[in-house]
């Protein structure tokens, strides 16, 4: 089995340790994370149950990646807009979450286009992880100024958010190379690169579930 055939595994873990801790954030607006990490995981299963069904065929899949990957971005800014108090950021964030949806939308339809054989919309992944660093950046420059910074270790939204952001540090110089060298995406290396990405933010969120309190928000 390929590295990229192992994520799905370190994603149904998470979606696990999600379940198994619920009740400490059931009542934050983490509450709906649980079902995001199991749609990627039934979907990731689902596309290696089609890819082994249909063996030797090439299968076309960017069409649900395109829709995944847009949604949790979407989810994502929701979820920091109703954490951060800073009115000045919640603004910031809340263009954000009008002005991505926007941009997948012209993508779709007239740039890299949401079709069955359409490419991996590089153009609006990348574009969401800039805009979701931002976001996390501006949550942390919040916490370090309230007492949250002194149980941050505690803190749920704290290990998901540095697993989000070394997850796409690591994965926006690459999504920025696809645009210019298409043959990067079949590398040995970028397989390595992105399970590796994969382990560290899944081991953050299942590190958070399991150290976090039932204080969340």
């Amino acid at each position: 089995m390929s590295l990229f055939g192992l994520i799905k595994y370190l994603e149904l873990l998470a979606a696990l340790v999600a379940v198994l801790y619920y009740r400490k954030y059931a009542t934050s607006h983490l509450r709906h994370f649980v079902y995001l990490l199991w749609g990627v995981a039934v979907v990731e299963f689902t596309m290696a149950e089609v890819k082994h069904l249909y063996e030797g065929v090439v299968v076309q899949n960017n069409f649900v990646y395109n829709l995944l990957t847009s949604v949790q971005y979407v989810y994502f800014f929701f979820v920091y807009y109703y954490t951060l108090k800073t009115q000045r950021y919640k603004k910031i964030v809340a263009g954000f979450l009008v002005a991505f949806p926007v941009a997948v939308t012209i993508n779709f339809l007239w740039m890299q286009r949401l079709t069955l054989t359409a490419p991996f919309h590089s153009y609006t992944f990348t574009l969401g992880a800039i805009l979701l660093m931002v976001t996390i950046g501006l949550f942390f420059a919040e916490i370090l100024n309230t007492e949250k910074v002194l149980y941050f270790k505690r803190y749920l939204m704290f290990w998901i958010s540095i697993g989000l952001f070394l997850f796409y540090t690591g994965i926006i110089p690459f999504m920025v190379g696809v645009n210019f060298m298409p043959l990067l995406l079949s590398s040995d290396m970028l397989s390595i690169i992105f399970f590796t990405l994969n382990l560290v933010m899944y081991s953050c969120f299942i590190t958070g579930f399991a150290l976090a309190n039932t204080y969340t928000d």
